[in-house]
């Protein structure tokens, strides 16, 4: 159920009149012939993914003891004498890691999740944390050590560690806004980590979609579309990205891998025009990126996030999403984000994902934010403030009659 005020998910899309929503893919779908032959598999590709990154959300969600760790009294202790052993070494933010946030006893329970996140199930959530008694630097250094039990590279870290719209310049990136996301990859990571810090009034629900899983069902009921994604070379105007595009699906050493989000093809928040210098989508594109996002959706795990949850996430092999939602200057939404890489676990990826990787990725940032509105500064003096309304908070947004949150 869609939050009051907020557009049914089936309903939303990031691009009205450019990708589908549900209803609109349905009635696509729905077009072709019942004797309709749409071909194979590409070659060299299985009719089926066997393993466990292969699931439906709907198994996950009736046995949540398979993705969520609740920690005990003794482990929240063990990460509060953490926090103060890192705050007596007198380091800034930027130089928590395992060695300088000790964990013995719950670290190696974080590695085993990060072998998880690699290669089991690909998505985690750790609950429990009372992570609203410490301040905001506490809160990030926190976020910081736990994350780095899970990944021992922190990668470059896109437009800043929050994400959190109700008390900040209006940013239009769909981080930090309101509205819902269609099923997408972050940049460039292979793992992004999210903590909550505090919850809206209504929705902003997370999920997350076993790629493996979509790609079985299209294999056996779409193949053409599973062949268009592999096979064509998609172009766009992005970092990483060559002239002659990129196929959006690798079967690569036994896993497929993928690193794409649709709405970079029809342009959003800050780039709110598709790019003339490239082709408009043709209807089977489009109708292709449909059926991957309400397929996607199909098979989804949809969590309701709790204040302290940390949730982890497969980034090349999985997709995740959000619901719209609803909030107020008393009730916002405040969500730290990490991207991550393990240098135990990770493995080589396919040329078009690892050149884009390396492009994005330079060295990791010696900046961390402690609030919003500390990072919204350092946005500022970096230029990536784009809007019009640039210096606009959601405070004088409420006072001119706005309303935070409407899913327009």
């Amino acid at each position: 159920m869609a939050a009051a005020g907020v557009l049914p998910y089936e309903l939303y899309s990031d691009a009205p009149g450019f990708l589908f929503n549900k209803v609109e893919w349905e009635k696509a779908n729905a077009s072709h012939s019942q004797e309709a032959d749409f071909g194979k598999v590409p070659e060299g590709w299985p009719k089926k993914i066997e393993g466990p990154l292969v699931w439906d959300g709907k198994d996950l969600e009736a046995h949540p003891e398979t993705f969520i760790r609740v920690l005990s009294s003794d482990e929240i202790v063990e990460v509060d004498a953490a926090l103060k052993s890192f705050v007596k070494l007198s380091l800034p933010v930027s130089e928590v890691t395992r060695s300088t946030f000790p964990l013995p006893t719950l670290g190696p329970a974080l590695r085993q999740l990060s072998e998880n996140i690699y290669n089991g199930t690909g998505v985690n959530l750790l609950r429990g944390f009372p992570i609203q008694n410490y301040s905001k630097e506490h809160q990030a250094t926190i976020f910081l050590g736990l994350n780095s039990w899970i990944g021992d590279q922190r990668l470059s870290q896109g437009t800043g560690l929050h994400i959190d719209p109700s008390k900040r310049s209006k940013i239009f990136v769909s981080a930090q806004n309101t509205d819902a996301q269609m099923y997408h990859s972050d940049v460039a990571a292979d793992i992004v980590g999210l903590m909550a810090i505090s919850l809206p009034e209504s929705g902003g629900e997370s999920t997350v979609s076993s790629i493996s899983q979509v790609y079985n069902h299209l294999a056996e009921h779409r193949p053409d579309i599973v062949r268009l994604l592999a096979e064509k070379r998609f172009r766009w105007r992005g970092v990483g990205i060559p002239d002659e595009g990129v196929k959006l699906i690798h079967w690569f050493r036994n896993n497929l891998y993928l690193n794409f989000s649709t709405r970079t093809f029809i342009g959003f928040a800050e780039v709110p025009d598709r790019d003339p210098d490239y082709p408009s989508l043709t209807l089977e594109e489009r109708e292709a990126f449909g059926g991957f996002n309400w397929i996607a959706e199909q098979y989804s795990l949809s969590t309701a996030l709790q204040v302290g949850d940390i949730e982890w996430v497969n980034n090349l092999h999985h997709q995740h999403a959000r619901r719209g939602y609803t909030e107020s200057l008393s009730s916002p939404r405040h969500l730290l984000r990490v991207w991550l890489r393990d240098s135990e676990f990770a493995g080589e990826l396919p040329a078009d994902i690892q050149n884009k990787f390396d492009a994005v990725q330079s060295q990791p940032p010696d900046f961390y934010p402690l609030d919003e509105l500390e990072e919204d500064e350092r946005r500022r003096q970096t230029g990536v403030f784009t809007a019009a309304c640039k210096d606009e908070t959601a405070q004088e947004r409420l006072e001119k009659g706005e309303v935070v949150g409407a899913n327009n």
